[in-house]
């Protein structure tokens, strides 16, 4: 076993790993902790039980995931230019967080988990208010170009669990074509 000191965060992305590779039923301390090759004595000096670290999965991914990427965007000219970077960044989440698997694992184990399926929702609010705001200061006022810009990348996600990589070049022609540029 490991002597490094492991750190809360190293513990929730090797449980986003887990999740990402074989879903909710694959976050289990004990296999975790084969992973990162330490005891579950590690995990328990940080996480009272499964249920506290699930919840610190689900807060971090939707403080990284949104509120972070969305304070990353400020620094880009509101619009066009905070679009084309998004669609940059939510098409490269961390691997060592599982990379592009994760959020179609979180929303499925939303369908079975009442914390996981109200954060996703409020999770899906902030960050289509966001788009709205983006193609709202390109002109564009129509509040469905923010939804199916969010659909269409959620759906190239799950796709590309199954089919070809997807990668930002997909967003950035569904962006053209809603702003006809």
């Amino acid at each position: 076993m490991t002597q490094n000191k492991l750190t809360p965060e190293d513990w929730i992305a090797a449980g986003f790993r887990a999740l990402a590779q074989g879903g909710r039923a694959a976050i289990r301390v004990e296999a975790i902790a084969r992973e990162l090759k330490t005891t579950k004595g590690s995990f328990y000096w940080h996480f009272k039980n499964l249920k506290t670290f699930e919840t610190a999965m689900v807060e971090l991914w939707s403080t990284r995931a949104t509120d972070d990427i969305i304070e990353t965007l400020a620094s880009y000219k509101k619009g066009t230019d905070r679009l084309k970077a998004l669609a940059s960044i939510a098409s490269s989440p961390p691997p060592e967080f599982g990379g592009n698997a994760v959020e179609p694992a979180i929303r499925d184990w939303g369908r079975s988990n009442e914390f996981v399926a109200t954060t996703l929702e409020d999770v899906d609010a902030r960050r289509i208010r966001f788009l709205e705001e983006q193609f709202e200061a390109m002109g564009l006022s129509n509040k469905q170009y923010a939804k199916l810009f969010y659909a269409a990348h959620l759906g190239l996600e799950q796709l590309g669990l199954t089919t070809e990589k997807t990668d930002e070049t997909d967003l950035q022609l569904l962006l053209k074509l809603l702003t006809k540029s």
